[in-house]
């Protein structure tokens, strides 16, 4: 059984992409943007960026990028289903 639209636009958008990737990276802020080491590579200066606005992360060094639902499916290997599942039991979203 899968995710409606719906129910992915609705967990996107209860996340907080700063929590959700601080738990992973070392975050700091520099203007409007929070930076720091990529999780996807190794790297030693921070190439890592997310923007809290848009809910994005980029990458400058390996060009990663994405939204929460990316972000974890990135790094706990999931497919689209089990990301969206993961974060709406996070948010306390119930999904059908």
């Amino acid at each position: 059984m899968g995710v409606t639209d719906d129910q992915v636009a609705k967990v996107r958008q209860a996340t907080n992409i700063v929590v959700l990737i601080g738990e992973r990276v070392a975050l700091r802020r520099v203007g409007t943007r929070l930076v720091g080491r990529c999780p996807f590579h190794p790297e030693e200066s921070p190439s890592f960026s997310v923007n809290p606005s848009e809910g994005l992360y980029y990458c400058f060094g390996c060009q990663t990028r994405g939204d929460v639902i990316t972000f974890v499916r990135e790094t706990h290997n999931l497919d689209l289903e089990g990301s969206v599942r993961y974060l709406a039991a996070r948010v306390g979203i119930a999904l059908d």
